[in-house]
């Protein structure tokens, strides 16, 4: 059986698994009002969310919702993991899905 991947690559990359150290340059928070009031709405949903914990998820979308998406984080200035929780709990909510604890844990109805 032949293995995945590209031939001869290294997998550690080209830094030899090493991390660089690149200045950052984070604007999210600088500058006035982005949109009208609707926006200024979801734009406070949007805000930065560091302390709970994160899981990955990984799936596929349509080439015109990633098209959308990569717009949306370029232009709007906000992570596609917060546009990805966002989107996720409003459908949710709107399905009368229960909520999960700090854990991921649903209780019971």
């Amino acid at each position: 059986m032949a293995q995945a991947g590209k031939r001869g690559s290294n997998p550690a990359g080209p830094n030899g698994g090493r991390r660089t150290s690149k200045p950052h340059n984070d604007t999210r928070t600088s500058g006035g009002p982005v949109a009208a009031a609707p926006a200024d709405a979801l734009s406070s949903k949007l805000e930065s969310r560091r302390g709970p914990v994160k899981v990955q998820l990984n799936t596929w979308v349509l080439a015109s919702t990633e098209a959308r998406l990569k717009w949306l984080v370029k232009n709007r200035q906000f992570t596609v993991t917060s546009v990805v929780d966002v989107a996720l709990q409003e459908l949710l909510d709107r399905y009368d899905v229960p909520p999960a604890d700090p854990d991921g844990r649903i209780g019971e109805r």
